[in-house]
């Protein structure tokens, strides 16, 4: 059973890897997206990543199965982010902006942490993204992706 399970979330993640997500704004701006999903992926975030790696229109989506408290932090991060919590239809709740980036996983300095905030899922984009600086509470987002987003978050957390 347990080697079910294991295929089965190989295949699923390999899946949504091959396709193309993107959020789109009110206004037509679509954000190609990352998602994060996975608990592994979800823990390292943007973690480790080098400038070059993420542009600055781009995003991570973490992906959830429910509104619960979320609390981000910033260890290992070359660059500093915008971070947008969602609710479930996608509109935004809360941003937490300039959130600083830290140099490994050890303290000193402090490593940067949001509040915590209720909410379904988080976006975050580089600070220095004009879209991101655009966005306020209230706006919402239109998914745009081959596959409905609570299908995706439904059949992965099922497969835990």
């Amino acid at each position: 059973m347990k080697t079910i399970s294991l295929l089965l979330l190989l295949f699923s993640c390999s899946f949504f890897k091959q396709e193309t997500f993107h959020l789109e704004t009110a206004w037509g701006k679509k954000i190609p997206l990352r998602l994060a999903i996975e608990e592994e992926v979800q823990r390292k975030g943007l973690s480790g990543i080098p400038d070059s790696q993420f542009s600055t229109e781009e995003g991570m989506l973490f992906v959830y199965n429910e509104m619960a408290p979320r609390r981000f932090w910033m260890p290992d991060t070359y660059f500093d982010l915008d971070i947008i919590f969602l609710s479930e239809d996608l509109t935004i709740i809360q941003i937490e902006r300039d959130v600083p980036h830290h140099p490994g996983k050890e303290e000193p300095p402090p490593i940067a942490t949001t509040k915590t905030v209720m909410a379904y899922h988080i976006l975050e984009m580089r600070s220095n993204s004009k879209v991101s600086k655009e966005l306020k509470i209230g706006d919402k987002f239109i998914w745009r992706g081959p596959s409905p987003l609570p299908e995706i978050a439904l059949r992965t957390h099922q497969q835990k």
